[in-house]
């Protein structure tokens, strides 16, 4: 269904090694036109941070006006106000999720095209990659670029086999160069031998936790008011599990694949840093820094608060008017029992007295 996109990708990747000779080093040329054609998402995500950094000080002060009822009618009050206050202001929470969402079917086709050079870059068919592959007796049909090292030492144990090869795929056999400072880079890395090669998984995740931290550092303001345990907790979390998830796919794969992922990790570096430059989130003063932290620690209390209470919670202070204009089901419940805030229990009570 999609192979018409593969061809174009493949296209673009065979002009690359065809100009440097070398597939390393497409990769990075190939790495940075892709960024390039990514820029206007990255773009509009920094947008979306400016926005979401403008009203983080509007949105510490309605914490600020909430701080200490955790009631859900208190709750759900504020969080309606900050919606509205959203909407105001012309922003929306998933805003900076669709980008993502239209780079992700992209990039996993840039992965299968770095994944399958036979096919993509050599223009090999279905037909022509599996007769070679019986005549080399290479099983790992899902490893373009492992085959082609395969191929390579059959062509050194058989040189007489050349020509049925190229009869096999139609032309002349012009494998990617796939060397670099002595090391194949087409093998999967692996501790038997400790080479360049080896440490492609490590850097490959190394380069990404710093994108990440870097990242976070440079959008630090950008991040909602209420900075609570559990987001933190979630953000370590995955701090640690996805340059872990790195090594091991960088370990399951050929080295081209991780070295990929470098090139990746270093462009978006690069053009988080240039992107912050040119489009620079607000500065804020002290006192709205003192005020929006105060009010994180305010909603870091109170789900600590929802977390430890029982399924009915009472708001620690009282309920105005106001609240019960949003809530007038909960007004009529009030009348009924009695007035000057008082319940039934309390009304009781003052029989008995």
């Amino acid at each position: 269904m999609f192979d018409w996109l593969y061809r174009i990708f493949g296209t673009i990747l065979s002009f690359f090694n065809d100009i440097t000779g070398h597939y390393a080093l497409a990769l990075i040329l190939y790495a940075l036109v892709f960024k390039i054609v990514f820029l206007p998402f990255s773009i509009k995500t920094q947008k979306n941070q400016i926005a979401m950094a403008k009203l983080r000080p509007k949105m510490a002060k309605i914490e600020k006006k909430y701080a200490g009822r955790y009631d859900r009618a208190t709750q759900q009050k504020k969080q309606q106000e900050i919606m509205e206050l959203q909407q105001k202001e012309g922003y929306s929470p998933l805003s900076g999720c669709l980008p993502l969402l239209l780079q992700l079917p992209l990039i996993i086709f840039l992965y299968n095209v770095i994944r399958n050079p036979l096919e993509y870059i050599c223009k090999w068919s279905d037909e022509a990659i599996k007769k070679v592959y019986d005549l080399i007796g290479y099983t790992n049909t899902a490893d373009q670029i492992g085959a082609v090292g395969a191929i390579e030492d059959y062509i050194v144990a058989n040189p007489a086999d050349v020509a049925k090869i190229e009869t096999l795929i139609g032309t002349s056999l012009e494998l990617p160069n796939f060397e670099l400072f002595g090391v194949n880079l087409a093998s999967t890395p692996s501790f038997s031998a400790f080479n360049l090669l080896l440490l492609i998984p490590f850097l490959a995740a190394g380069f990404q936790w710093l994108s990440m931290f870097l990242s976070r550092k440079w959008m630090g303001n950008t991040q909602p008011t209420g900075g609570d345990a559990q987001s933190q907790m979630s953000m370590r979390i995955m701090d640690i599990a996805m340059p872990l998830m790195t090594v091991w796919f960088a370990f399951s794969f050929s080295g081209m694949l991780g070295l990929y992922w470098i090139y990746q990790s270093i462009f978006a570096i690069i053009q988080q840093y240039v992107l912050c430059k040119a489009m620079p989130l607000p500065k804020y003063t002290e006192a709205e820094i003192r005020e929006m932290e105060k009010a994180e620690k305010e909603r870091a209390k109170a789900q600590r608060a929802a977390l430890q209470s029982q399924p009915k919670v009472k708001s620690l202070h009282y309920i105005d008017d106001e609240d019960y204009d949003e809530l007038p089901e909960m007004k009529n419940k009030t009348e009924k029992k009695g007035t000057m805030g008082l319940s039934s229990s309390d009304l009781k009570d003052d029989k008995k007295n």
